[in-house]
């Protein structure tokens, strides 16, 4: 009796460990983006690939070939509703893909530690960020930022309500890439035009959409 109780007993426990897994690896589906040679690979993993693993990514993930050649340089490349990972070697090659795009959670992994990193990323609609320097050894190798939650979470803790924006762009330095200070982020809320409110800021409007109503605009810099 005690052993037919223990057999049952785990049993019991690894059906619980199997729907841990399996809640786990659902969990983790998102999109991958990494550089080969000129062009790159998107991927759609269904479980977290180590930092920088191409090879496994290779094995693991469904990935298919996007030529630079097709990348549409005037327009959004990318827009997606869930979490996208990007594996950067060339952060100039990486912003044909990723400028102007649409991504609310993002993760940045730095695979070349010989990058030069002095390119500005626009993004639209970015609430979380996570970046990582898994190739050296550097004071922050990881780092995560919030610009909004559904709690009302905000980078700056002055600005109580992050609820009711219309539209949403971040400016990433891709100097935080390196890791060697702790990330800063500054956002202005409410802002109605932003080419007149920022005048000085070099970027391609026409990529914004003509009515952005009221916007959260984040700075993100080291």
């Amino acid at each position: 009796m005690k052993k037919s109780t223990a057999a049952s007993n785990q049993l019991v426990l690894f059906a619980l460990w199997c729907c841990a897994c399996v809640s786990v690896l659902r969990s983790s589906n998102h999109t991958l983006i990494f550089q080969k040679e000129s062009n790159f690979r998107n991927c759609s993993c269904v479980s977290s690939i180590p930092d920088c693993g191409f090879a496994l990514a290779n094995l693991m993930c469904k990935c298919r070939t996007v030529f630079s050649k097709d990348i549409d340089k005037t327009s959004p490349t990318f827009s997606h509703s869930s979490r996208l990972v990007v594996w950067l070697s060339d952060t100039t090659t990486v912003g044909l893909l990723l400028n102007y795009s649409s991504v609310p959670s993002l993760r940045l992994s730095l695979c070349n530690p010989d990058a030069v990193l002095t390119e500005y990323l626009v993004i639209f609609g970015l609430k979380e960020l996570c970046v990582t320097n898994p190739k050296s050894k550097v004071k922050y190798p990881l780092q995560n930022i919030t610009i909004y939650s559904t709690r009302g979470a905000v980078v700056e803790s002055s600005l109580q309500n992050g609820t009711g924006f219309s539209f949403y762009i971040s400016f990433l330095n891709m100097a935080l890439m390196h890791g060697d200070s702790k990330l800063k982020a500054y956002s202005v809320p409410n802002v109605t035009n932003i080419a007149e409110y920022f005048p000085d800021l070099q970027y391609d409007t026409t990529s914004f959409p003509l009515e952005t109503g009221s916007s959260l605009v984040t700075f993100i810099y080291v």
